[in-house]
């Protein structure tokens, strides 16, 4: 078994089979990327390499396909707050803004 599989095991283990920014669950998949389920466990680069995120184990988490996808170039911390309806109760309580 490779090392990379072996980190993926322990992301995964760690997570609890749910992606870091819905928490739902996920499933694995062999298919090509187009042809994966919205739920298909995805690598994903906490920060994005664009932004010099490197492919260390404290930058790599899991998502589904369809967060992975819809995150774009959005923070992650933003996107997880976002995901989840947190963003929404957070600039609700904010009405003198």
């Amino acid at each position: 078994m490779t090392r990379h599989i072996q980190n993926r095991i322990k992301i995964r283990e760690k997570q609890g089979g749910k992606c870091c920014y819905c928490l739902g669950p996920m499933v694995l998949s062999d298919k090509p990327p187009w042809k994966q389920p919205p739920n298909a466990e995805t690598l994903e680069h906490l920060r994005r390499r664009a932004d010099g995120g490197r492919n260390n184990r404290d930058n790599i988490a899991l998502a589904c396909k369809r967060c992975n996808e819809e995150r774009g170039g959005m923070d992650w911390l933003m996107y997880t707050s976002y995901r989840r309806g947190e963003l929404w109760e957070l600039i609700s309580g904010c009405k003198d803004f």
